[in-house]
């Protein structure tokens, strides 16, 4: 069967660059298959989807060698218009690629440009918006959209085009788990109803590896395998075990460094696959944990509430008598639409390190952006420090509150890394003693070390993520809140990640997370809140929030809430008999 794609010995350079982005990348992609490719940040995954959509080297320039080859056209002497009828891509920025006002717009935008009739774009934009559940946004403005919204939309526009290759970079980094699955289940109806191939970038693995048929593995520009996930699995249980899915990991941990060829080819990549394993092995070989080292799933205590200064779940932080953030009846949004937040309140603590969760659209980022006065509500008043902020200037309120939208570009303003810490710390004032002192400690935090040279805009999703999370850090502020900062960003930095604000937290920092990461919020945060339906739905210790829930849980909730109550990840859980 002829490849729907192919490269062959593909070499590629950017621009100002000095080492390649793709080193000697050889493959071919048959029709049907699901490829999941897996790497850190800039190993070169998100450069491989554009060598396989003619964006490298036609837009980006710079030095490329060797052919790419899509459905039948080398890319290096095809314009990119022919291109598009054979291949769509997803990137890792959706809110660059939307080019129309409105959602149905968007969706028929790629469509009139392949000259498809009137009724046959009605046809396919009705369907795409069904497959993705977003009929209710039909005639919605993206520019109302929340992150995850716009993300699926970008799917839906081109799932419409229903392309021979469909590249998706980071697809579901802003999705809550519901909509997750459905575009995962959409993604695959496409390829088994339709043929077309699939090219998946991923961190989140555990999301999606059990539906690839194909894992491709990259490091510093090079593809090291090229495998089925069953011995992509095998492989990475010798070494690389953060790139398993959790409940692969747990199953690894039993074989204890022993294992066979035969033990690792079975490792599960689902919870349904590990509960099958498990009944085979008996309910009696699992255990909880012994103590641990202090941690945010190391032990449960009482929600923290709005009232007083309530303890944290890890109960190490020295309390102080004001909230570091105060919400007081909060009504919030976008008129004339209906408010997204009616009448919230809430008090978050100096040591607080606090996730917030909920479904797409649930107001997540409305509520935060509040926080430092990027917003103004409705009615109700927030406090920061014991001060509203609607009568902070603009720099006293993001000194005291740093934020960290979902999109870092847009905090660059210099040429390279170093530059942007140093316009930071000059443009917040502070002493060069003190300034050398936190950039050192920034820069060894967020291993920005190999990237202070570079432009930050060249720079993959999850470094940009880094150092943008610096720069906002400069000032050391009281209040850090991130929303969705694991975009992008490979395991070993998120758990990097996960530490230094466990760091930030224990030294009375408060710290806040939004997150669809069900995964990250329970090995990192003390508290959860979950809004819905304009409100807070949930307010309580990371255990207590995330034991017990349908979607926002963790797999090994999953797998061993009956068997083991409020154990969130392998860590919680030994093996009794191996």
């Amino acid at each position: 069967m002829e490849p729907v794609a192919r490269l062959e010995h593909v070499t590629y350079t950017y621009p100002e660059r000095q080492s390649p982005a793709l080193r000697d990348a050889t493959l071919a992609l048959r029709p049907a298959e699901v490829v999941l490719v897996i790497g850190g940040s800039g190993s070169g995954k998100s450069t491989l989807l554009r060598a396989l959509c003619g964006l490298v080297p036609h837009f980006h320039g710079g030095t490329f060698s060797g052919h790419a080859v899509i459905a039948g056209l080398d890319t290096r002497t095809t314009d990119p218009r022919d291109l598009a009828e054979h291949v769509g891509m997803v990137f890792q920025d959706p809110e660059n690629q939307a080019v129309m006002v409105s959602v149905e717009r968007e969706l028929a935008f790629g469509l009139e440009n392949l000259g498809l009739a009137g009724p046959a774009i009605s046809r396919l934009v009705e369907e795409s918006l069904l497959s993705l559940g977003l009929s209710r946004l039909r005639h919605a403005e993206l520019a109302t959209l929340s992150g995850g919204e716009l993300q699926k939309v970008a799917l839906a526009a081109v799932l419409a085009m229903q392309p021979q290759l469909l590249l998706l970079d980071e697809p579901t980094s802003q999705l809550d788990p519901v909509s997750s699955e459905d575009l995962l289940a959409a993604v695959r109806r496409l390829s088994e109803d339709t043929g077309s191939t699939i090219v998946l970038a991923e961190h989140r693995i555990e999301r999606c590896l059990y539906l690839a048929t194909r894992v491709l593995y990259m490091e510093d520009g090079a593809i090291l395998q090229d495998t089925d996930p069953q011995s992509f699995a095998a492989w990475a249980a010798r070494g690389r075990r953060e790139l398993l899915p959790p409940v692969a990991r747990l199953f690894a941990g039993r074989l204890n460094g022993a294992a066979s060829a035969e033990d690792l080819v079975a490792l599960p990549m689902t919870v349904k696959d590990a509960r099958r394993r498990l009944a085979l092995a008996g309910s009696d070989v699992l255990a909880s944990a012994a103590t641990r080292e202090p941690g945010p799933t190391a032990s449960a205590s009482a929600a923290v509430t709005t009232e007083g200064a309530g303890p944290s779940s890890r109960g190490m932080f020295r309390r102080r008598p004001m909230a570091a953030v105060e919400v007081r009846r909060l009504t919030a949004g976008y008129p004339p639409d209906r408010p997204v937040l009616d009448e919230v309140d809430l008090a978050l603590w100096p040591g607080d390190l606090v996730a917030i969760m909920g479904e797409n659209g649930a107001g997540k980022s409305t509520l935060v952006r509040h926080f430092n006065g990027m917003a103004r509500p409705l009615t109700g008043k927030v406090l920061l420090t014991g001060t509203e902020v609607t009568s902070m200037s603009v720099a006293e309120a993001a000194r005291t509150c740093a934020f960290l939208g979902q999109n870092p570009g847009a905090y660059f303003v210099r040429d390279s890394v170093a530059d942007e810490l140093d316009f930071s710390f000059s443009t917040l004032g502070i002493p060069p003693a003190e300034a050398e002192a936190t950039r050192s400690m920034l820069v060894s935090d967020l291993d920005l070390g190999a990237l202070l040279g570079r432009d930050p805009r060249d720079l993959s999703g999850g470094e940009r993520t880094r150092v943008a999370l610096a720069i906002v850090s400069c000032g050391d502020p009281a209040v850090v809140v991130l929303d969705e900062p694991t975009r992008g960003m490979d395991p070993a930095h998120k758990n990097d990640l996960a530490a230094l604000l466990r760091r930030w937290a224990g030294a009375g920092r408060c710290v806040v997370v939004v997150t669809h990461d069900v995964e990250f919020a329970a090995r990192t945060a003390d508290r959860v809140v979950v809004l819905g339906d304009g409100g807070i739905l949930a307010d309580a210790p990371v255990r207590e929030a995330l034991h017990g829930s349908l979607f926002f849980s963790t797999q090994i909730n999953r797998l061993l809430r009956r068997d083991l109550p409020g154990a969130l990840t392998e860590d919680d859980v030994v093996w009794t008999a191996l």
